[in-house]
């Protein structure tokens, strides 16, 4: 499976996701169920692949920003990071902490 970050297009909010698919319009239509992107039109989504992501495909089609092995791996080899719209009171106990830009 391959791994894509998908957000929706030409929006002021800095949320996305990962999620694993064969193909990109495959990731697309996943992406459609997530929380990330629920209620978003399908021609509104991005897919951008993210070949370093690929290796932490575990069965399951959507990466967990809040298991601390999957969004250390989103932010070290994904480049992500925190939302803009959250506070960054609790960068001090993220395990991601080391290597992100917002730190």
């Amino acid at each position: 499976m391959k791994a894509y970050r998908v957000e929706e297009r030409n929006v002021v909010y800095d949320f996305a996701t990962v999620v694993f698919a064969e193909t990109r319009n495959k990731a697309k239509r996943i992406a459609m169920s997530t929380d990330c992107l629920d209620g978003v039109e399908y021609i509104d989504i991005s897919a951008t692949r993210v070949p370093a992501l690929d290796r932490f495909y575990r069965g399951k089609d959507e990466m967990d920003w809040y298991n601390d092995k999957d969004r250390l791996a989103m932010v070290r080899y994904g480049n992500f990071t925190c939302s803009y719209e959250f506070e960054t009171e609790d960068c001090e106990i993220c395990s991601a902490k080391k290597w992100c830009e917002r730190y």
